[in-house]
């Protein structure tokens, strides 16, 4: 009964709900306009009920929106069970009927068999250059127009490796802008947009997307010297790395690639696509002995193991080491080849 007695009425809540609203909690925000709707009295102004009854409404909205986020990051993952998950989420919170449809059509897609084998999520991966800034196949079958052009950019972003992402976020809206419309494929619009911005600030994160549409448009000659300019800004950067060896690999420059790969694996640059590339690079030069070396390395990194059992499966039953590739499909392909 004292408990009853020392309680707050509804506006402490109301502000507490507003406050976290503002700060984008929205669970907590959710929480605390509950708090507010249930200590509501009869000659309390109907236009408090009205707002709060909106609020909750916004916040489980709210709410179904980051979750169909990271239904689609889970899924773009390969972690299809936490996708589902989340967007069943998302269909529990969501009013808004849209978002509802969404959701439904997003459990659908998810729980759809894939049956093309995807080894990278994101276009930034080995084949950087030849994908442009979109999803393989499965993943771009996933619609996310719905969301606002913020979020939009901050899935799209989210799988680039190590402090990319952030650094993606701090190139500002506009840039944004120029990088959803990429991937929309409004590739005039996203030229002018990087374009326009490279000529107001150097950045090795514009020259390598620059270069990335040069390559599209088959301008080899200037995607090389965006690249070498994005090096020269910031040689840390392993996508500039990367699609410096698939132009190398495009103009038959296979020796240069090589270097490249080995460098990258010596300074510990996306060491595991940096592996699997070599062997292939090596493949090329038929050097099949090294090209197997590398793909065995590469077996003892999680992250593409399955990848390099794939690779070197083939190299071994040309050598006539088919009991070794049977070995490597039992092991790392659950007995399929």
């Amino acid at each position: 009964m004292l408990f009853n007695f020392f309680k707050k009425d509804y506006s402490h809540y109301q502000e507490r709900g507003d406050r976290f609203y503002q700060e984008g909690r929205y669970a907590e925000a959710r929480h605390e306009y509950e708090e507010a709707f249930s200590l509501l009295k009869p000659d309390t102004p109907a236009e408090t009920g009205e707002y709060l009854s909106d609020r909750l409404r916004s916040s489980n909205n709210q709410l179904a929106l980051l979750n169909i986020q990271e239904a689609v990051h889970a899924f773009q993952s390969g972690n299809h069970a936490k996708g589902i998950e989340h967007a069943e989420l998302a269909l529990e919170q969501a009013e808004d009927e849209a978002i509802r449809v969404n959701a439904k059509e997003l459990i659908q897609k998810i729980e759809i068999p894939i049956t093309m084998e995807t080894p990278h999520t994101h276009s930034h991966s080995c084949n950087s250059c030849n994908s442009s800034n979109h999803p393989v196949a499965a993943t771009s079958e996933i619609s996310t127009d719905f969301l606002p052009l913020a979020e939009r950019f901050e899935l799209l972003i989210q799988p680039l490796p190590g402090n990319l992402s952030e650094r993606y976020r701090q190139m500002g809206e506009r840039f944004a802008c120029g990088y959803v419309a990429v991937h929309d494929e409004r590739i005039e619009e996203g030229y002018r947009i990087f374009s326009e911005l490279s000529q107001e600030i150097r950045s090795d994160i514009l020259e390598y997307e620059i270069a990335l549409l040069d390559f599209q448009s088959q301008k080899l000659a200037a995607c090389e010297q965006r690249l070498k300019s994005a090096l020269s800004l910031n040689s840390d950067n392993p996508l500039c790395h990367l699609a410096m060896v698939q132009l190398m690999i495009e103009t038959g420059r296979l020796h240069e690639a090589v270097l490249i790969l080995q460098e990258m694996i010596g300074s510990g640059h996306l060491v595991d696509q940096a592996l699997i590339m070599l062997g292939d690079v090596l493949l090329l030069k038929g050097d099949s002995d090294a090209a197997l070396g590398k793909y065995l390395e590469a077996l003892n990194l999680p992250s593409v193991a399955k990848i390099a059992a794939q690779k070197a499966m083939p190299v071994l039953d040309g050598m006539g080491r088919t009991a070794d590739s049977q070995a490597l499909a039992k092991r790392y392909l659950k007995g399929c080849c």
